[in-house]
């Protein structure tokens, strides 16, 4: 094999490279278009493709409709996975993002109490 052929395989590697992990979701009212659209900003700015997938539906991460199309509540399992180049720092990313509550949640109204108009 010469030095070009291993670069090519390589190449081909790189772009179908694939990463997986599950989510929580940690928000009291769920990914709702705050949430997502926080989501949708981040998963655009890697290469990769990348998918949250529910039990009954997988969406793109880069798609505010896809991600409310989830109707993700409180509490509910996501798995997140990406295929391509930057498939496993996409991942990273993301579920460290569902992991920072704080920031990830930070409108959030602070009683327990839910807010007129969502359930």
């Amino acid at each position: 094999m010469d030095s070009s052929t291993l670069v090519g395989m390589a190449v081909e590697h790189a772009a179908t490279t694939q990463a997986k992990r599950s989510v929580t979701v940690p928000c009291r009212l769920g990914l709702h278009l705050r949430v997502a659209a926080l989501v949708v900003t981040m998963a655009r700015k890697f290469q990769s493709d990348i998918r949250f997938c529910s039990s009954r539906l997988c969406v793109s991460a880069k798609s505010i409709l896809g991600m409310l199309e989830l109707t993700a509540v409180r509490g509910k399992q996501l798995s997140l996975v990406a295929r391509g180049p930057d498939a496993e720092r996409a991942i990273q990313v993301l579920a460290e993002l569902f992991e920072t509550k704080d920031v990830f949640c930070k409108d959030e109204p602070a009683s327990e109490e839910v807010p007129y108009g969502h359930s």
